[in-house]
């Protein structure tokens, strides 16, 4: 079989409101499109969600986040300046088309793109390419300008299935088309600013939907060969999401994962009063805070003591605990905490950008001046940079089949300084290997 060529495709949503226009706020929060079974494989890597991006005030009219003093829009309806668009999913399912067996569901997928972009991107990336096509140029500056007007975007989706750079059949003899389901997330989590919640509340829409992507068309041999039902398999990752909160300076928390091929697992934090509040960015990917009452943070980070993993009470990919206490006290970085981070979310050995480092915003640099009114460009130090702060592990770097969860729990144990009335919510991400099989009767995902 060889491809003859290579064809581009755009479908349009299946549920297209009358104003062409999607809204949590108006009601409208669920976007759904269809790729049919088709003799062609998908190139995932070519996969696209493309539209225009609104935000609104109370009053529904449109911020202005023109006036930089100091280096800082006034009076700002903002979103998060590293997840971009992103930001706007809640939820993202993807589904065969034919038989609606769900190959994957990722919850929280604003909150997954907060760990996997600034860890794998770097401030170069953000603002050569991400500000361009999703709108997170990793500075809070140009990010807030850029709301003043309805934005266009073109975003990669970021799932297991998608990342994992494998050709997609999409006939009989495979996931027999595919069929994707996008559920926006409040208005609240999105947005958070200075005049966020005057009035109604701010609030965003998407318009002018659509998916582009690029499939392979086969010769005429290999199209005769999809287009009979056979029985065969094919292995793909996926993402599946977990939520706990952690209240305690010395915490263990056991997850039933229920998966049989587990690659890798981590977890990022965010208080649970900053959640769904349009005071805080509810995508900010920090250490542990100790908050006051509303969520104000009276402690800028707490500081962590010491991580450790394990399986079934048996220590986990590591022989030891992973002891940082002098580092986070001294607001350097944990280097053993961070290395296995990043690691549980690419191969760290291949990771060639990432704001995970000690020069850049991701470890807590200045956001820097890049324009005022004057016109000049400065590199003058004007805001405290945020943390691009996880932790995680990889449990199978050298098979790549992965480690069998079931009956057997997952535990994480975190000792820091959290004064035990500071709720933290815990989102955690396992990524695994499935296995798809088809046959004439239909298809099975197996986990």
């Amino acid at each position: 079989m060889s491809v003859v060529s290579i064809e581009k495709f755009e479908v349009l949503p299946q549920n297209q409101p009358a104003n062409n226009t999607y809204s949590f706020k108006s009601g409208n929060p669920i976007i759904t499109f269809s790729i049919g079974s088709t003799n062609k494989n998908l190139r995932p890597s070519t996969l696209r969600l493309n539209g225009k991006f609104t935000v609104k005030k109370g009053d529904g009219t449109r911020p202005n986040n023109s006036s930089l003093v100091g280096g800082r829009a006034a009076g700002t309806v903002e979103c998060s300046n590293r997840v971009g668009i992103h930001s706007c999913f809640q939820n993202v399912n993807i589904s065969s088309n034919d038989t609606n067996s769900t190959l994957e569901s990722v919850r929280q997928y604003g909150r997954l793109a907060a760990t996997v972009l600034p860890s794998t991107h770097d401030s170069q990336d953000f603002l050569c390419q991400a500000g361009l096509v999703s709108q997170n140029t990793g500075l809070r500056v140009s990010s807030s300008v850029m709301k003043n007007n309805t934005m266009s975007f073109s975003l990669p989706i970021y799932s297991g299935l998608l990342m994992g750079g494998n050709l997609i059949p999409l006939g009989q003899n495979g996931v027999r088309g595919l069929h994707f389901s996008f559920e926006l997330a409040s208005d609240q989590q999105v947005l958070f600013g200075a005049n966020a919640g005057d009035g109604t509340g701010a609030s965003y829409e998407l318009s002018d939907l659509s998916l582009t992507g690029d499939m392979e068309i086969l010769d005429a041999e290999g199209q005769s060969k999809m287009a009979i039902a056979g029985t065969g398999a094919f292995s793909y990752n996926s993402y599946t999401n977990l939520y706990s909160v952690i209240d305690s300076a010395d915490s263990t928390q056991t997850y039933n994962l229920a998966q049989s091929n587990v690659l890798s697992v981590f977890h990022n934090f965010l208080p649970v009063t900053q959640a769904n509040n349009y005071g805080f960015d509810g995508f900010a990917t920090g250490e542990l805070l100790n908050t006051g009452a509303g969520g104000v943070v009276y402690d800028t980070a707490t500081t962590l003591k010491r991580v450790g993993f394990s399986r079934a009470g048996v220590k986990l990919g590591l022989d030891y605990d992973l002891v940082c206490e002098t580092q986070s006290a001294a607001e350097r970085p944990e280097t053993g905490v961070m290395v296995n981070a990043l690691d549980s979310v690419k191969q760290v050995g291949t990771i060639k950008s990432t704001l995970s480092q000690p020069l850049l915003l991701g470890f807590g640099g200045g956001d820097q001046v890049i324009y005022q009114k004057s016109g000049l460009q400065q590199g003058t130090t004007v805001d405290s940079g945020s943390r691009n702060f996880a932790i995680g592990l990889a449990v199978d770097r050298f098979s790549d089949v992965g480690m069998d969860f079931r009956g057997a729990a997952y535990s994480t144990r975190i000792q820091s300084t959290l004064d035990g009335k500071s709720p933290n919510s815990v989102y955690s991400y396992v990524l695994s290997k499935n296995t798809l099989q088809y046959s004439p009767q239909g298809i099975m995902v197996m986990s």
